[in-house]
């Protein structure tokens, strides 16, 4: 940071702590006995009604621009509850944070961005650490049911993470209403999982207390409160430093899990996690010193 710049210790304080918080999301959903869709429509209601009552986006935002970034937001949600509860959450969440590989691949089609040169490495680097990934046998546990499949669903959650990001970016760069329109985005994609998923899944039959103060977690604070301190924490810091503190969440998901329910990682996961994350955070730090030169 430069000494010239004035950041409040706040702002950093700000984004770590919903970097946390959006950590123990793996460790969570396993915990909870309801199945994905369960989980995922009933969390959602809790996010929606949240963010609705504590943000209210005007009605301004409110218009057919939302839908791509809500559509990408729910699809998202739903593939890494799913994935979490098939394989373990290191797969789970390293392989969603093979997002910037689709970005990169899918720039030229959907910004007209051509691949430059300097990125066909971090492309290489994200794709070596994926295949790490899925060399790694994992066999089956009691959370990580379906450890094959859920490799699959889980990297389906990295495409998905990858529309979301672009849909998102272009929302809050909107003037001056970008944040609330992020957030009307969340809050829609919510209303729409909850409408889709609750009448078919209706209430668990085997729900405890324990399950719905779980799901009250996630929705209030594992998603709603992060959501809010790291959106206002990166209203003050760089691009730089806000997508480097955030690589906080994937490092300590499986930290959480692994304490929780003893959920180990093989050697090969976490060395193709560390690829992943190193060369999602090398490219972050080529992007910038090339936006300001």
């Amino acid at each position: 940071m430069s000494p010239s710049r004035n950041v409040p210790v706040i702002a950093y304080l700000q984004i770590l702590a919903g970097a946390v918080l959006l950590s123990t999301g793996s460790s969570v959903i396993k915990a909870v006995s309801f199945n994905a869709p369960e989980l995922a429509g009933w969390r959602a209601l809790v996010i929606a009604l949240f963010l609705a009552a504590v943000i209210r986006p005007p009605r301004a935002c409110w218009d057919r621009a939302l839908i791509p970034a809500a559509l990408a937001h729910a699809i998202t949600t739903l593939l890494f509850m799913w994935g979490n509860k098939l394989t373990t959450a290191a797969i789970a969440i390293f392989l969603q944070y093979t997002a910037p590989l689709y970005l990169l691949l899918l720039g030229p089609w959907l910004l007209k961005e051509p691949v430059k040169k300097s990125d066909v490495g971090f492309v290489v680097l994200i794709a070596c650490g994926m295949v790490l990934l899925l060399l790694q046998p994992t066999a089956s546990s009691g959370t990580a049911s379906n450890p094959g499949l859920g490799a699959i669903v889980a990297g389906l959650c990295g495409v998905a993470w990858a529309f979301t990001t672009l849909t998102m970016r272009d929302l809050s760069r909107r003037v001056p209403d970008g944040f609330q329109r992020a957030i009307a985005a969340v809050v829609l994609a919510n209303v729409g999982l909850a409408a889709l998923l609750l009448p078919l899944v209706g209430v668990p039959d085997s729900a405890t207390l324990t399950d719905w103060t779980l799901v009250s977690y996630m929705g209030v604070f594992q998603l709603g409160c992060a959501f809010i301190l790291v959106s206002l924490g990166l209203r003050r810091v760089t691009a730089l430093e806000g997508a480097l503190l955030l690589l906080l969440e994937p490092l300590l998901n499986p930290v959480w899990t692994f304490f929780a329910h003893g959920e180990m990682p093989g050697g090969l996961v976490l060395v193709g996690g560390g690829v992943i994350l190193a060369a999602s955070a090398a490219r972050v730090v080529a992007s910038t010193r090339r936006a300001v030169t």
